[in-house]
């Protein structure tokens, strides 16, 4: 096998540069067991020992696009590296161009940062790809986007379709009740949020924005028993979460 020189040792600059050298069998197989790592690492919380993992899938095979995929959703949205969660994402897609998993997530980073216009061309090559197991995601996070640029019947739209191609999307339901509640209609929104609740609920949040709502249309009863439901669900990481909905049932 091969050494590779000093001069190519790799690191992620330089996988994104390119290195001659080209990976072995060998080496492809350890990317592939240490992406496994980092997936099974994920799953149990351990975001860290993750990204230790998909580090050392790269270092194996720097064009194992489902690894910089999962560098890009850690930098992403657990470390808030934007820029560098967004080279991945990219390098993914050069290496994989119908990788509509990196296409959707990169376009939820530019939603992240504002940037409407760039994910709304994004979501809407993902949904191009008529095999993309999640398109209700890619059409909902377009829904919301349009909504941000201030569309909001063509976002209402969108994110209803994602219902109707998944009916458990909770973000959906979470995000027509903020659209509804943010334009007035606040019956209808408690009544998202009640199906958020429904079909999440082990989510504290979701507990929280209906009782927020029920509040608002002077349903006592309904928020009290919303607040509660927010504050026993509430995770150990998630202590303001779960003060604010007490304090928000003791107010009642």
């Amino acid at each position: 096998m091969s050494r590779i020189t000093s001069s190519c040792f790799l690191t992620f600059a330089l996988a994104f540069a390119g290195c001659a050298h080209v990976p072995t069998e060998k080496e492809r197989r350890s990317s592939e067991i240490h992406y496994d790592l980092g997936v099974q690492a994920q799953q149990h919380g351990h975001v860290q020992d993750a990204l230790a993992e998909y580090q050392k899938a790269l270092e194996q095979n720097p064009e194992n696009p489902e690894a910089h995929n999962a560098v890009g959703l850690l930098l992403h949205l657990s470390f808030r590296r934007l820029d560098d969660a967004s080279s991945h994402y990219e390098q993914a897609l050069k290496l994989r161009p119908s990788f509509s998993d990196a296409r959707t997530n990169l376009g939820n980073l530019r939603l992240d940062q504002g940037r409407y216009d760039d994910a709304i061309k994004l979501y809407e090559e993902s949904l191009n790809d008529m095999q993309y197991r999640y398109g209700y995601s890619a059409q909902g996070n377009l829904g919301w986007a349009l909504y941000k640029k201030g569309d909001t019947v063509n976002a209402l739209q969108n994110i209803k379709a994602a219902i109707t191609t998944n009916p458990e999307f909770c973000l959906g339901y979470k995000n027509l009740g903020i659209i509804y509640d943010e334009t007035g209609k606040t019956e209808e929104a408690c009544r998202q949020f009640e199906h958020y609740r429904e079909k999440c609920p082990d989510v504290a949040e979701a507990y929280q924005r209906e009782g927020v709502c029920q509040a608002k249309l002077g349903r006592v009863d309904e928020a009290k028993k919303a607040f509660a439901g927010c504050e026993s669900k509430a995770q150990p990481n998630e202590q303001v979460l779960k003060d604010d909905c007490r304090s928000l049932l003791d107010h009642l």
